[in-house]
């Protein structure tokens, strides 16, 4: 690997970046308030999609419920109660100064999900001003390898800045986030968790590397990118 090599930073943003289940509690607790059914029914739905391994589109079932012009006043309440610094999971902040502490490094926020509750999502998080795509497409991996030049190569998309990069880097917490990606992509899986029992068993390929926190993330690529 050459030295100096240029670098993109790309991460998840929910339970990599942002600290999603703290924020369903601060939204819950809020429309309680107002709707027990409707705390209720969200207790329900987020449940049964974490039993099925789904996301949960929180707000955007929540406008169907109680309309946009309501969801946009609940959303001003949770912004005021949990400002953007509660949100963010620990080392968040130091993981994006990381992704842009060298020349030619950059990041990105590529998330899965519907494009209303990403959006919101990201500022409420305060990283609106962070490039970010939103994707329908879980297998990011296969997203990756379309950037793919003859020359090994990346060209990002135009949302990231349309440049090309040596290197690519991706931070997620899902698995199913790794699936189809280039062999010299560093991906990082993201547990929160102590390495072991269910995340020793799985047998992830040598480019792709389980580690319990953001933090952790950062220590192994320096071990990894030379710069």
């Amino acid at each position: 690997m050459k030295a100096n090599p240029t670098v993109f930073h790309i991460l998840d943003l929910d339970r990599t970046l942002l600290d999603t289940s703290k924020l369903a509690h601060h939204l819950k607790e809020i429309i309680a308030r107002h709707d027990v059914r409707l705390a209720e029914d969200i207790s329900k739905q987020l449940a049964s999609h974490a039993r099925q391994q789904k996301s949960f589109f929180i707000f955007e079932y929540i406008a169907q419920r109680v309309g946009h012009e309501k969801l946009d006043r609940l959303v001003n309440e949770l912004n005021y109660i949990a400002p953007a610094s509660e949100l963010l999971l620990p080392g968040a902040n130091e993981r994006i100064t990381f992704a842009k502490s060298q020349p030619g490094w950059s990041v990105g926020i590529l998330t899965y999900g519907s494009p209303r509750d990403q959006k919101i999502k990201l500022k409420l998080a305060g990283l609106q001003m962070e490039r970010h795509l939103v994707t329908d497409e879980p297998k990011k991996g296969s997203t990756l390898a379309s950037w793919k030049l003859p020359s090994g190569k990346y060209k990002l998309p135009i949302e990231f800045g349309g440049h090309t990069v040596d290197i690519l880097t991706l931070d997620d917490d899902k698995l199913i986030a790794f699936d189809g990606l280039p062999d010299d992509v560093f991906g990082q899986w993201v547990t929160h968790a102590s390495i072991g029992g269910a995340v020793e068993m799985q047998k992830l390929p040598p480019h792709i590397r389980a580690v319990a926190d953001l933090g952790e993330a950062i220590e192994h690529l320096k071990t990894k990118i030379v710069f």
